[in-house]
């Protein structure tokens, strides 16, 4: 696999409205990385509750308990 060869069309156009210049030699790695990522997009854009969010929870036990 070459830097010449391989290239996506939709991480080019991605990469070029963020401005975005790779250094030569990283456009592989990038692309991987890319492609990777847009096979887990189904499983992170799946509906959540709030206890799914880990930073929204807490025990008010915690909260209540007297101090020593």
């Amino acid at each position: 696999m070459t830097d010449t060869t391989d290239h996506d069309p939709q991480l080019d156009m991605l990469l070029q409205r963020a401005g975005i210049t790779l250094p030569e030699g990283r456009y592989r790695g990038v692309l991987e990385s890319y492609q990777d990522l847009m096979k887990m997009l189904p499983v992170l854009r799946q509906p959540r509750t709030a206890a799914a969010e880990p930073a929204g929870t807490y025990s008010l036990d915690t909260i209540t308990r007297a101090k020593a």
